[in-house]
């Protein structure tokens, strides 16, 4: 009974701890530093991915609408999501007289709006980039096992109705959310405090598990095949250059798909798998360190790119060289990249 009471005391003791640490002024003060060297490094890495598109002819083609699609998504967390998060939740635990504006913002108007206005980008975003990521296995499916209807199939038009789409349906399941405030509301910005767990159960979290799952599947079925088929052609191709480039590179960008879906998930199971056993609730310094974690996922495809796809990384070099010219040299090489 003893052992029982002191081990409940100090547990006890290490929750207090861990709230003192994620509500202490240094750690906010290194939550600002950090995230604005995040936010300035994801702006800058996605605003070379939509440059390079735009600038360099061989890279307008139809499968890269969707990663120009998905680098706005994650640039705007760099302009948006994150100043706001900075001076909503982190600046007033440091600036008193910020806390008290909000205060008494609160005061006034029940709860700041920033903090909808944070919550809607936050999920807004979210599903930007879900949606745009099972577009690319959609593409990537039919790219691979539907090659001779690709062309028909995957116009530049249908892409960019997709996308437009893509935004859309996300700005209105976002929006939602208003549908579903709380009549009491919580102390903190955080969603929980402000919208009801209907809104998850019933909306959020169905959409992003079906969604997530699609994904997957396709993603495993393009990779499986464009591996065998890889493999079962490479000795028949070899007389016939061309067309083991062509195959090797739908393999090298199917792969290159698959990476962004996997650091995607890898970033975003973690909020999952901590909510739904309650300890972003328990303790106050996690959801601090997962959601860096979302915050940095938007800055890692742009690395993807540029250590993946050769187009990529040579309209990068020339960008930041500020040098002009094609950056394919050639058709094909042995490798299966452009080159």
């Amino acid at each position: 009974m003893n052992f029982t009471k002191k081990m409940f005391q100090e547990n006890a003791t290490l929750e207090d701890e861990v709230h003192v640490a994620g509500d202490s002024e240094s750690w906010h003060i290194f939550m600002i530093v950090f995230q604005v060297i995040l936010a300035l490094g994801i702006t800058f890495g996605n605003t070379l991915v939509i440059a390079s598109v735009w600038k360099f002819e061989p890279l307008r083609i139809v499968s890269n609408i969707f990663l120009v699609n998905l680098a706005v998504a994650d640039l705007l967390v760099g302009i948006l999501a994150i100043p706001i998060r900075i001076a909503f939740v982190n600046l007033p635990m440091v600036r008193q007289d910020m806390q008290m504006f909000l205060q008494e913002l609160k005061e006034s108007l029940q709860m700041s709006p920033f903090c909808f206005l944070w919550q809607i980008a936050s999920v807004l975003l979210l599903l930007a980039s879900l949606f745009t990521l099972a577009a690319i296995a959609i593409e990537r499916f039919v790219a691979v096992r539907m090659p001779f209807r690709y062309i028909e199939l995957c116009t530049t038009k249908r892409c960019v109705l997709v996308c437009a789409f893509i935004w859309a349906l996300s700005i209105l399941i976002s929006v939602l959310c208003l549908a579903f405030v709380k009549e009491q509301l919580g102390n903190t910005c955080r969603m929980a405090d402000l919208v009801s767990p209907t809104y998850f159960k019933c909306i959020l979290a169905p959409c992003i598990g079906f969604v997530f799952l699609v994904s997957w599947v396709l993603n495993m079925c393009t990779f499986y095949t464009a591996r065998k088929a890889v493999k079962c052609s490479i000795n028949i191709l070899r007389d016939n250059k061309a067309s083991e480039w062509q195959m090797l590179s739908t393999y090298k960008v199917t792969v290159t798909a698959f990476l962004v879906l996997i650091t995607f998930s890898l970033c975003y199971i973690p909020t999952v798998v901590f909510t739904a056993v309650g300890i972003l609730k328990k303790y106050g310094i996690f959801p601090d360190v997962v959601i860096l974690l979302l915050f940095a996922n938007s800055s890692m495809n742009p690395i993807i790119y540029g250590l993946r796809l050769p187009l990529f990384r040579r309209a990068f070099a020339k960008i930041l060289k500020r040098e002009n010219g094609s950056i394919a040299t050639s058709n094909y090489s042995s490798d299966g990249e452009n080159t």
